[in-house]
């Protein structure tokens, strides 16, 4: 453990491993989150046409 710690780092193994820490810290944080309501992908904003006439009804759209 202390030939990991004390050895001398290039450019791109700094990169590739904080780049790496960073990947697997992100799917370790999707995997243990806690899901709630279910899975939505989209926005609940309420754009949503109310103004369509019954089923059965005749109306002008």
């Amino acid at each position: 453990m202390k030939n990991f710690f004390n050895r001398e780092w290039s450019l791109p193994e700094k990169r590739l491993s904080i780049l790496s820490a960073f990947l697997l810290g992100c799917v370790l944080g999707f995997l243990f989150s806690p899901i709630k309501k279910g899975i939505y992908c989209g926005n609940h904003n309420g754009n949503r046409y109310e103004n369509l006439p019954e089923k059965g009804t005749t109306g002008i759209l």
